[in-house]
């Protein structure tokens, strides 16, 4: 379903927006540069002073595989994309800046078809490309920033495309491309704390080419399960007038602390709150520890007074908190991480926009969709080569409802262990802006009964293999 005439004509508007505000800007930036100019043409003084501004290019070559278990279907994919942007020099600490980026399918194995057994979908490679047309190999490019901003020592604005980074909201950005927001954001600095808030309308997601309204933004991904036991879905069906975000941050040191608001207009509101720290136990020792809290329910109907349209069950809410407990000496860490979701509800946040940064947290696997789940992880990180070298090794284990209790197991997720070891290399000298990481992820159900295998593929007794270039300069 396409976005409707009104919302595209208030999205141009938008648009129109920040492209006026920006010739206003350049403009005042040519009054300003003819005003101090001694000789010369206009024309040359303009142009010679825009180059002033800096250029950001960006490569990014990403290669995936996922393993299944038997006879279900393997898949994977190799994609490489570029992207150029500009960010013009300040004046009276205003500026504008946009960028583009294009991606090349060079191969794939599978990942446009259905796994014959089970009939399920390619669920990790095609976020690499364009989810809303798999078949599309080719004309996969998107603007993504596109703004004006304002800066000085204590306060920062933003208004038009541009990054978005929070505990939940943020850019998820572990594919080729991240998440892009368009709205207003700003934050403002004072001492050791800073208040951020932002009010979003539109959105483009990692594995899409499309700027979306945010009420269609969500549901192209897997839908899950509804609560009913019936076959419809969310997609195309909430309504939602944007996303809105205030966060309050204390910084020092050796001490830390978040707290967050998310209201999705129409749907939930989430708070977030996590703190952290560490303590010197000896001299090359410290303790460090963290906590972490929030709460969601239900706004309204949860996006549609169907019930079963809905995003979220009306009444609905949940709560849930996590702890983290480790030790760290030099280049070092080992720590313990625990996180517990109450009975009451679901956890729910569109994977379409972030990814939840709970400390037992492991790529390839969240915890959107759960409730009465118990996780407990183990993990350990290593830097080598002055930091250059960076080995992180995660093990956890997830205790989750039953398969068949669609009121608290949205996706259908089994008990399970879960591994993920990443090693990351940046390179110095000639080579300065390049970097190069693998990650390995294996998956393992744990559960006394048999596991259909519609609840297997892609999700447990598989590995998932990545290996990404990245440079920029």
């Amino acid at each position: 379903m396409k976005a409707s005439p009104i919302k595209f004509e208030i999205e141009m508007r938008s648009l129109i927006l920040v492209f006026t505000l920006s010739l206003f800007a350049l403009q005042s930036f040519a009054q300003h540069w003819n005003e101090s100019a001694q000789s010369d043409s206009d024309e040359k003084l303009f142009g010679r002073d825009l180059k002033a501004g800096s250029f950001e290019f960006h490569l990014r070559s990403y290669f995936m595989s996922t393993l299944n278990e038997g006879e279900l279907t393997d898949y994977s994919t190799w994609g490489t994309g570029a992207g150029l942007g500009y960010f013009s020099p300040r004046w009276k600490g205003f500026g504008v800046g946009f960028s583009g980026f294009f991606v090349f399918r060079h191969f794939e194995n599978n990942i446009t078809i259905e796994d014959p057994i089970t009939g399920r979908g390619n669920r990790y490679e095609i976020t690499l490309f364009d989810v809303h047309h798999p078949e599309n190999h080719k004309d996969m490019d998107r603007l993504e920033e596109f703004y004006i901003s304002y800066l000085n020592d204590k306060v920062s604005v933003w208004a038009g495309r541009h990054h978005f980074e929070s505990p939940l909201l943020n850019a998820a950005d572990n594919r080729l491309r991240p998440n892009l927001f368009s709205g207003v954001s700003g934050d403002y600095k004072f001492g050791d704390w800073k208040v951020t808030g932002a009010w979003f309308t539109h959105l483009i997601s990692r594995g899409s080419l499309e700027w979306l309204p945010v009420e269609e933004s969500l549901g192209f991904y897997s839908t899950g399960r509804n609560p009913y036991g019936v076959d419809e879905s969310y997609h195309h069906h909430v309504r939602s007038k944007g996303i809105g975000s205030l966060g309050l941050e204390y910084e020092q040191e050796d001490l830390k602390f978040k707290a967050w608001n998310y209201l999705a207009e129409g749907m939930f509101d989430i708070t977030f709150l996590e703190s952290t720290g560490r303590n010197e136990l000896k001299p090359g020792l410290d303790l460090v520890w963290g906590a972490q809290g929030f709460y969601e329910t239900a706004v309204g109907d949860g996006g549609n007074p169907d019930p079963s349209l809905t995003y979220i069950m009306p009444g609905e809410n949940t709560f849930g908190g996590g702890l983290k407990a480790g030790l760290n000496w030099g280049h070092s860490e080992l720590s313990i991480n625990y996180l517990g979701i109450s009975h009451n509800g679901r956890f729910l946040f569109p994977r379409e926009w972030g990814r939840e940064q709970f400390f037992v947290s492991l790529q390839r696997e969240r915890f959107d969709g759960l409730g009465g789940v118990n996780t407990l992880m183990l993990r350990y990180d290593q830097t080598f080569i002055h930091d250059q070298l960076m080995f992180s090794f995660g093990a956890s284990h997830s205790q989750t409802p039953d398969l068949n209790n669609l009121l608290l197991n949205k996706y259908g997720v089994p008990n399970y262990f879960h591994f993920s070891g990443l090693v990351d290399y940046r390179f110095k000298g000639y080579f300065e802006g390049l970097d190069l990481q693998f990650l390995a992820v294996y998956k393992h159900e744990n559960l006394d009964a048999h596991l259909p295998l519609e609840y297997v593929i892609n999700r447990v007794n598989m590995a998932n293999l990545s290996l990404i270039l990245d440079y920029r300069f």
